[in-house]
């Protein structure tokens, strides 16, 4: 029997359609965007499931570059982008993203105090991180005052993240997938997968249309 390894287990590919169909099921519900404080239940859950998505495609394609570099030391995905290949900016978005990404997977819990608005629905009064939430990497990226990172403005109070938030998170996954398979072949090769959703189209072509 052949023990050569001939097979490795990266996920990024068989994340694309999910994130495909969340995305058609969130257009379905009709999202409006959020008003201050939160975005509707069921725009901040598809929005929020979509960005954790498009993260884990991110680090599952770094991972698979750093195999094919014999790199075994373990990194985050903007680390490698930043160190391995030399996109800074590519990966400062990316780190972005991951810190929505955290503030998602750990649910950062604000203290905020809301008033009523006739035209708003609710209005933000103040909001503060509570202790134990977030890192250093948390601390430079976001604007507590905003609660928005500062490159791409992306929502980090979690019942506010919504469909825009999502659309950026999958062009930036779009965009080091195209990034990396423009850079060696061995790290992606996706441009013949198709996806399906309100048509069949490919993936880079969906992303960049959204």
């Amino acid at each position: 029997m052949n023990t050569t390894p001939n097979y490795v287990s990266v996920l990024f590919p068989n994340l694309l359609q999910p994130i495909v169909d969340l995305f058609d099921l969130m257009e379905q519900k009709g999202p409006t965007g959020p008003n201050p404080v939160q975005a509707s239940r069921n725009e901040n859950g598809y929005s929020v499931s979509i960005a954790i998505l498009a993260a884990l495609a991110i680090e599952s394609v770094c991972n698979r570059v750093r195999y094919v570099l014999g790199d075994t030391d373990r990194k985050e995905a903007f680390q490698t982008l930043r160190e391995d290949l030399g996109a800074v900016e590519l990966a400062d978005d990316v780190e972005e993203v991951f810190v929505v990404r955290d503030a998602i997977a750990h649910n950062h819990l604000w203290e905020a105090t809301i008033a009523e608005n006739d035209e708003k629905g609710l209005d933000l009064i103040s909001a503060t991180l509570r202790p134990g939430y977030g890192d250093k990497k948390f601390a430079r990226i976001v604007d507590t005052k905003t609660r928005q990172t500062r490159r791409l403005h992306l929502d980090v109070f979690p019942n506010r993240i919504h469909r825009k938030t999502a659309i950026v998170a999958i062009q930036k996954c779009a965009e080091v997938l195209r990034f990396l398979e423009k850079k060696d072949i061995r790290f992606v090769s996706i441009e013949p997968i198709i996806v399906r959703g309100s048509e069949v189209v490919g993936f880079y072509k969906w992303a960049h249309g959204l």
